[in-house]
């Protein structure tokens, strides 16, 4: 049996003929190597679980800040106008407001210009 490491992955598949004790009753050390090589691996999946958790909280700690502004989204829409008369008050004060700015620049050409055009015909 070699000596465990992290980066053999034979060393971490279950039942794996390199990972069982001997039969041999006799043999302390490769029992007592066989205790270390299931320590190591009881300590390895301990760090993962610990790193996984972490990971777990972090995922949760953005879930939560994306349902706040998720949120706050929603809050701004409900605000805004979805009635079809109100949209179509605002669209006909906006072309009301144009037309008289448009009707107002025109009477202001036709009073400049209309002088000068009779000026020149007559």
């Amino acid at each position: 049996m070699r000596p465990y490491t992290t980066k053999h992955d034979d060393d971490l598949r279950l039942g794996a003929p390199s990972s069982l004790p001997s039969e041999d009753a006799s043999n302390a050390g490769s029992l007592r190597e066989w205790l270390a090589v299931s320590n190591e691996r009881l300590s390895h999946l301990s760090t993962t679980v610990r790193d996984l958790t972490g990971r777990v909280g972090f995922v949760d700690d953005q879930v939560t800040e994306v349902r706040r502004r998720l949120a706050v989204v929603e809050e701004r829409l409900s605000h805004t106008a979805t009635k079809s008369w109100v949209l179509g008050c605002a669209v006909g004060v906006l072309a009301a407001g144009l037309a008289g700015t448009l009707g107002g620049f025109w009477w202001i050409v036709q009073q400049t210009i209309g002088p000068l055009l009779r000026a020149s015909a007559g």
